[in-house]
C-alpha cells in the first residue's frame, strides 16, 4: 500500500512539474499572431498603413514573440535614423567643426541612436519605465527636429516625413513595449 501511494505521489509530483515548466515556457515563448498584429496596428494614435506594412506577414516576423517583435522594430527604426541621419550631413556639407543648417536635426538623430542603444540595454533588464522613456525620448526628438525643419524656405519635406516615419514607429513600439509588461 506505501509503495502505491508513494509511487502515485512521485508521479502527481512530475505531472504538476511539467505543467509549470511547459506553462512558464509558453508564456515566454508565445508567437505574435496575426490577430495581436491587427491589434496593435488599430491602435490609436498608429499610423495603420506603416505598421501593416512594417508588420506585414513574412517568416521572419512569424518567429517572434513580443520581446523580439519590439527588438526588430527598434532595429528597423534605428536603420531609418541611421540612414537619415547620413542624409542630413550630405545634404549639409557637415563636418563636426562647422554647423550645418540641419546642426539641431543632426544632434537630436545622434541622441535617438544612443537612445536605442540604452533601450535594448534597459530591455534586457526588464526595466520597461526606462525603455518607454527612451523610446518617448526619440519621439520627443524627432518633434524637436521636425520643428526645427518647418522654420526653413523651403521647407525639407523629405526630412519631415522621414522623422515622422520614425515617431510613428516610437508610437508601434510603445504599443508592443505594453504587450510586454502585461506578461
Amino acid at each position: 500500500m506505501v509503495a502505491y501511494v508513494d509511487k502515485n505521489f512521485s508521479s502527481a509530483c512530475l505531472v504538476v512539474l511539467l505543467f509549470f515548466v511547459v506553462s512558464s515556457y509558453a508564456t515566454f515563448s508565445t508567437m505574435v499572431t496575426k490577430d495581436e498584429i491587427h491589434f496593435i496596428c488599430t491602435q490609436q494614435d498608429i499610423n495603420s498603413s506603416l505598421c501593416f506594412e512594417v508588420l506585414k506577414p513574412n517568416p521572419e516576423i512569424a518567429r517572434f514573440d513580443f520581446s523580439g517583435l519590439f527588438k526588430f522594430l527598434l532595429n528597423y527604426q534605428a536603420r531609418n535614423i541611421s540612414d537619415t541621419l547620413k542624409q542630413f550631413k550630405l545634404s549639409a556639407d557637415y563636418t563636426r567643426d562647422k554647423d550645418s543648417q540641419y546642426s539641431v536635426c543632426i544632434e537630436e538623430y545622434e541622441n535617438a541612436l544612443e537612445n536605442r542603444d540604452k533601450a535594448l540595454k534597459y530591455l534586457a533588464a526588464k526595466d520597461y519605465a526606462s525603455v518607454n522613456t527612451m523610446v518617448s525620448a526619440t519621439m520627443t526628438e524627432m518633434f524637436t527636429c521636425t520643428d526645427d525643419l518647418s522654420t526653413m524656405k523651403p521647407i525639407p519635406k523629405l526630412f519631415i516625413t522621414k522623422s515622422n516615419v520614425i515617431s510613428d514607429l516610437s508610437n508601434i513600439i510603445l504599443v508592443i513595449l505594453k504587450k510586454i509588461k502585461i506578461m
